[in-house]
C-alpha cells in the first residue's frame, strides 16, 4: 500500500495540507491568547478575504493545470510552467492595485491595515498554487510537504514574535506573509529538481486564462459557498462574535484537507481514464471508510467540544461548541462532494459543476443572510451543513443525467469491495 502512486503522494499531499491546516489553527489560537476574541475575529476575516483574493488572482490557473498535466507527455512540462509563471508575472501588479483600492477605500483602522497587511500572504501564495499541481503530477509531493513545513514553521515563529511587540491583528498578517514567500523559495527549487524550468512560453496570458475560465468560477464559487458565511458575519455582528467563531472554522478547516488533497490527486489521474473501474473504486472505499468516521467526530465533538475549546483558545471560546459540532457535519458530505464534483470535471463537463456550485452559492448567501441575523455565528454553521446537502444532491442530479446513475461515487460497505479497493492500491 505504501508503495501505490495514489498513496504515496496523497499521503504527502495531506501531510504538507495537515501542516498548513496546523498553522493557521495555531496561528489563531496565538491570536486569540495574546489579544482575545475582537482581535482574532479581524485576523480570521484577513485570512478569508486573502483566501477569496487568491483565488481570484489564480483565475482558475492551478486547477487547470491539474487535467492538462495529467494529458500531456512530461517533456512539455516545460513550456506549460513557462505559460502559468509568465501569467503570473505579469498580472501581479495591477491585481494587487485592485485589491488594495477598494480595501483603503471601503475598510478603516485594525480591518485596513489586516487586510493591507495580507497582500504579502496571497501573492507568493497564488504562486505556489501554480507550483503545486506539477509535483502532484510528477508524484513528488514530498517537496509540496517539505515547502508546507518551512512556510508554517517560519509564519508561526515570526506571528509570534510581532504578537510579542503589538497585539495589533495586522502583524499576524504580515508573519503569514513572511512564512508564504519562504514556502515559495523551497517550491521553486523543488521545480527546479523535478525539471520544469527554463521553458519558454508559447500561450498568451489572455489564451490561458479563458482555457482555464471554467476552473475559475469552479474555485471562486466553492470558496464562495464555504466561507461566505465569515463575510457576512463581519458586516452583520461584531468582530467579537467573528471571533468567536473562527476556532470552529480553523479546526473544520483543517479537517477538510484530507478530502481536498485526495480530490486533487485523484483528478489528475482520473482525467487520463474518466470512467476507470480501479479509480472508482478506490474512491467507494474513501467514502466507505471516511463517512462512518465523520460522524463519530461529530459526536465526539457534541460531547468534548465545550472543554476543547476551552481548553485550546480559551474560557470565553466554549460557547461555541455547537458551531463546532455543526461544522464538523460538512467535513464526510465534503469528501463526498469532492468526488463526484472530480468525476464531472474528469469527463469535461466543467460548466456543470459551476452551476452546481452557482446553486449552493445562492444557499449560502440567501439563507445565511437571515440566519445570522436570527442566530449569529450558530445560524452560520448551520447553513454550512445545508449548503454541503444541497451540493451533494446537486452533483448526484448532474451526474446521473448527464452521464448516467453508473457515474455516481457512492460508498460501497462491503467486504468484497474493501478488499477489492486494497488489492487494487496494491498492484498500483
Amino acid at each position: 500500500m505504501r508503495r501505490a502512486p495514489v498513496a504515496r503522494t496523497s499521503a504527502a499531499l495531506t501531510a504538507s495540507r495537515v501542516v498548513s491546516g496546523l498553522l493557521y489553527t495555531l496561528a489563531s489560537i496565538v491570536v486569540a491568547r495574546a489579544a482575545g476574541a475582537s482581535a482574532l475575529g479581524v485576523f480570521g476575516l484577513a485570512l478569508t478575504i486573502g483566501t477569496y483574493a487568491t483565488l481570484c488572482a489564480d483565475a482558475g490557473v492551478s486547477q487547470f493545470l491539474l487535467p492538462e498535466l495529467g494529458r500531456t507527455d512530461r517533456k512539455a512540462w516545460e513550456v506549460i510552467w513557462a505559460d502559468a509563471q509568465r501569467f503570473a508575472v505579469r498580472s501581479t501588479v495591477p491585481l494587487v492595485a485592485g485589491y488594495s483600492l477598494p480595501v483603503a477605500l471601503l475598510t478603516r483602522g485594525d480591518e485596513r491595515l489586516a487586510l493591507l497587511a495580507v497582500t504579502l500572504w496571497w501573492v507568493p501564495l497564488r504562486l505556489s498554487g501554480y507550483a503545486r499541481p506539477f509535483f502532484i503530477a510528477a508524484e513528488r509531493a514530498g517537496v509540496e510537504a517539505t515547502a508546507a513545513i518551512v512556510e508554517s514553521a517560519a509564519a508561526l515563529v515570526a506571528i509570534y514574535v510581532l504578537l510579542q511587540v503589538s497585539t495589533a491583528p495586522a502583524l499576524a498578517a504580515l508573519g503569514l506573509g513572511l512564512g508564504a514567500i519562504l514556502g515559495l523559495g523551497v517550491r521553486l527549487d523543488g521545480l527546479r529538481r523535478v525539471g520544469v524550468l527554463g521553458g519558454k512560453a508559447e500561450r498568451r496570458g489572455r489564451t490561458l486564462a479563458l482555457a482555464a475560465a471554467p476552473f475559475a468560477a469552479v474555485i471562486i464559487l466553492n470558496a464562495l459557498y464555504l466561507r461566505i458565511d465569515i463575510v457576512l458575519l463581519s458586516i452583520e455582528r461584531s468582530s467579537r462574535e467573528l471571533g468567536l467563531y473562527q476556532p470552529s472554522v480553523r479546526l473544520v478547516t483543517a479537517l477538510l484537507i484530507l478530502p481536498d488533497a485526495l480530490a486533487a490527486v485523484l483528478l489528475v489521474r482520473s482525467s487520463r481514464a474518466p470512467d476507470h473501474h480501479e479509480i472508482k473504486q478506490r474512491q467507494e472505499h474513501l467514502l466507505a471508510v471516511s463517512l462512518p468516521i465523520g460522524v463519530l467526530l461529530v459526536a465526539v465533538c457534541a460531547v468534548a467540544g465545550r472543554p476543547l475549546l476551552g481548553l485550546t483558545f480559551g474560557a470565553e471560546f466554549r460557547q461555541s461548541s455547537t458551531a463546532l459540532a455543526l461544522l464538523i457535519a460538512t467535513v464526510p458530505l465534503a469528501l463526498l462532494s469532492a468526488m463526484n464534483g472530480n468525476s464531472l470535471v474528469a469527463r469535461g463537463l466543467v460548466w456543470p459543476r459551476v452551476a452546481c456550485l452557482g446553486a449552493a452559492a445562492v444557499c449560502a448567501i440567501g439563507l445565511g443572510i437571515p440566519a445570522i441575523a436570527r442566530f449569529g455565528y450558530v445560524g452560520a454553521a448551520g447553513v454550512s451543513v445545508v449548503n454541503e446537502l444541497v451540493l451533494v444532491l446537486a452533483y448526484g442530479l448532474a451526474l446521473g443525467r448527464l452521464c448516467g446513475p453508473g457515474s455516481l461515487v457512492l460508498p460501497k460497505w462491503s467486504v468484497r469491495a474493501l478488499a477489492s479497493a486494497t488489492q487494487s492500491a496494491r498492484r498500483h
